[in-house]
């Protein structure tokens, strides 16, 4: 009978199982696709291999090569991205709308349509799993990977910023409203940090893949930015009409 390893353990396995002996992930296990997101959101935190705390250590200085361990099958081993990522951003919504923190008042949106999504500021943070998979998709086009195996890395590296962001929260006590370098250098520091997370997932050239990286984040936080003054824009529009 034919023999095939587990992508995860690496251990072998017949065709007749349907989860491996050793570490009991799915044998079937394949290419990420949009069905893949959507069990593993519905998937509980407990079955993995290794703690919380190592998991978080691995986020914050291994996240492309977490990412990539993911894509390539080797699941068990670390807490799903997406899940994680709603988790996050739903515990970082709450933290930011507690403490007052405007962080919507250096990107561009007012009056009503600003109040509505810092209110709903998990809005905010969750389209941008889409629009920063998109772009990576675009400009990491050669990795020849699907969308959702795009928006792995970008919802660990999301994940990782909802966090960095929540901790800043104790800065609306002196300061309800950031300052433009307060938030210049909050995403200035993303924008290098994606692009070195894009540096261990993709494959190639480091530094061009950590450019690319950079790239792909920027152009993202102009969408947004965008997005958010021309909604703003718009709605004053209507209003005053």
């Amino acid at each position: 009978m034919t023999e095939r390893l587990c992508l995860n353990c690496e251990s072998e396995i017949v065709p007749a199982e349907r989860f491996c002996p050793h570490c009991g992930q799915r044998t079937d296990t394949a290419r990420l696709s949009f069905a893949d997101m959507r069990r593993e959101l519905m998937h509980s935190f407990v079955n993995v291999e290794r703690g919380p705390v190592h998991f978080a250590w691995e986020l914050l200085t291994r996240p492309g090569t977490m990412a990539r361990d993911y894509v390539e099958g080797r699941r068990r081993r670390h807490y799903g991205p997406f899940a994680t990522l709603v988790v996050l951003v739903g515990l970082t919504a709450l933290a930011l709308n507690l403490s007052g923190l405007q962080v919507l008042a250096q990107e561009g949106a007012s009056g009503a349509p600003a109040a509505y999504l810092q209110q709903h500021f998990n809005l905010v943070l969750l389209i941008q799993l889409p629009l920063l998979g998109g772009l990576c998709a675009l400009l990491f086009n050669d990795a020849q990977l699907t969308l959702p195996e795009h928006m792995v890395l970008v919802a660990y590296t999301l994940s990782v910023r909802s966090v960095a962001l929540a901790i800043t929260t104790p800065v609306a006590l002196l300061n309800p409203t950031p300052t433009f370098w307060e938030t210049s250098m909050f995403w200035g520091v993303w924008y290098l940090y994606f692009g070195w997370a894009a540096s261990q997932f993709y494959p190639g050239g480091r530094w061009y893949a950590w450019l690319r990286g950079v790239i792909a984040a920027a152009i993202g936080h102009a969408l947004i930015i965008s997005l958010l003054v021309f909604g703003s824009a718009a709605y004053q529009a209507m209003t005053a009409a």
